[in-house]
């Protein structure tokens, strides 16, 4: 099986946990910073709010 991180929709889940989940409960530790994509906390929050209508 394969699981893939969707950049647009991810948002290290900032504002939810302390640490991505996908990291947490990875088996494998196959979750890893992607260096060409490295967003800051106001742009994760930002994220979040949009998916999550906030805004």
């Amino acid at each position: 099986e394969f699981y893939y991180i969707v950049t647009d929709k991810c948002t290290e889940c900032h504002g939810f946990h302390e640490e991505p989940q996908c990291a947490a409960v990875c088996p494998v530790d196959c979750c890893v910073p992607d260096p060409d994509n490295v967003e800051d906390d106001d742009t994760l929050a930002a994220k979040k709010a949009w998916l999550h209508a906030e805004l």
